[in-house]
């Protein structure tokens, strides 16, 4: 019996360890960066865009008319991003990421582009938003 406990114990133990480490691995790379004061990322006017662009797509609809778009449009606006719905379309092979993640035949999103893959993943990471997914690709709109 009293192995038994003694495994349960440890067992224990390695589970709190992991509890204890998860938040600290989870925030690797921003550790005491507020993120409403940090210096975000600066975004690209896609159309404006010079080759490769990296969106992270916080929200995708089936129609530009979902209220979900609308509201994306606002939380971004809040931090400081203009961003507008458009068709997934309009970034190369986005389309086909986000049709499949979300069974979309013709997905309309809201996304933030960024030139650089360093300056989308600083975004992504110290967003709190949803990502569903973040693409890379030209800008063909």
């Amino acid at each position: 019996m009293r192995t038994r406990h003694r495994h349960r114990r440890a067992a224990a133990a390695a589970a709190l360890s992991i509890l204890v480490l998860l938040p600290a691995a989870c925030t690797a790379g921003d550790e005491g960066v507020d993120p409403s004061a940090a210096d975000w990322p600066t975004a690209v006017a896609p159309a404006d865009a010079d080759g490769e662009l990296w969106v992270v797509w916080t929200a995708v609809a089936e129609g530009t008319d979902d209220p979900a778009l609308a509201t994306e449009v606002d939380r971004l606006g809040k931090l400081g991003y203009e961003v507008e719905p458009a068709s997934a379309g309009c970034q190369e092979g986005a389309q086909e990421v986000l049709a499949g993640l979300t069974g979309f035949a013709e997905p309309t999103g809201v996304g933030v582009a960024f030139a650089s893959e360093e300056d989308a993943g600083v975004f992504d990471t110290r967003d709190e938003g949803t990502t569903v997914s973040v693409t890379t690709g030209t800008w063909t709109c």
